[in-house]
């Protein structure tokens, strides 16, 4: 081998494991703090968290988690997030993972309410709606129908402002709204009811900007593993762990799929 030849290989061989010792660096998922899903203060950060963890595991990547305030997350242009695809704001060409399903739902307080019906926007005017701050665009919307909007900075926000009477029901992710209500009001949970809105079921997936390469080449290591994954005995463990035994909603699956081939495109040849 010639002494040229001999640099040239050298110098590949160099690019080469730069290249693995740059990729082989965890990558840093943004989220926001939304328990039982997403949760810094959780085992494997919540039961996302957990399925990200088995997925990232089967394409062989390591990973860490940075948690923003919600008005932060929804404006984040980073290569890797982890959450709703819908809620963010800067629509980035992202191949979209789904990994899981969340509902969303409606709360109020029964000591103050014996019921608030909900069918259409019509149903709630005069009363008072709470959200997270930064989650709704369209305020006016609800203004037109007669309804104040008040937003919060958390959950826990919401709820305590349901219980003192300041709003009326709050909109929020419906296992959240669950969670937090066992934590800040144990002895209460029946007073808090629930009612889920009918559409606004919505995937929790793995978003990863592939406009780099080194993007296109996670996107393809999460591809080759992801059917195979959440088909699998260890995701059902999983379900089963957040829902209960034989509690995983019987649709789980089939919504989960669905979500999987309306992404499917956005992965790449």
């Amino acid at each position: 081998m010639s002494y040229d030849t001999l640099i040239r290989c050298a110098l590949i061989g160099g690019v080469s494991l730069w290249a693995m010792s740059s990729y082989a660096e965890p990558v840093v998922f943004q989220s926001t703090d939304t328990p039982p899903y997403w949760s810094a203060e959780l085992p494997d950060n919540g039961v996302g968290g957990a399925v990200l963890k088995l997925v990232s595991e089967a394409a062989g990547i390591s990973y860490t988690i940075d948690y923003l305030p919600v008005a932060r997350y929804r404006r984040s242009d980073a290569p890797y997030i982890v959450g709703d695809p819908d809620i963010l704001i800067n629509q980035k060409p992202r191949a979209i993972f789904p990994i899981g399903v969340f509902r969303s739902a409606f709360f109020y307080y029964k000591p103050n309410h014996d019921v608030i019906a909900y069918r259409s926007l019509r149903d709630l005017k005069g009363h008072s709606m709470g959200v997270l701050r930064g989650t709704l665009e369209d305020k006016s919307r609800f203004a037109k129908n007669g309804i104040k909007v008040e937003e919060s900075d958390s959950v826990e926000s919401l709820l305590r402002k349901l219980k003192r009477g300041r709003i009326d029901f709050c909109i929020t992710v419906a296992g959240t709204g669950r969670y937090t209500i066992e934590q800040l009001f144990p002895d209460e949970t029946d007073h808090f009811v629930l009612q889920m809105i009918p559409g606004l079921n919505r995937p929790i997936a793995i978003m990863i900007d592939v406009e780099s390469q080194e993007g296109r080449a996670l996107a393809q290591r999460y591809r080759q593993v992801l059917g195979k994954t959440l088909h699998s005995p260890k995701y059902d463990a999983l379900l089963e762990r957040f829902y209960g035994r034989d509690q995983i909603p019987v649709n789980h699956s089939e919504e989960l799929d669905q979500f999987i081939r309306f992404y499917a495109s956005s992965w790449g040849k």
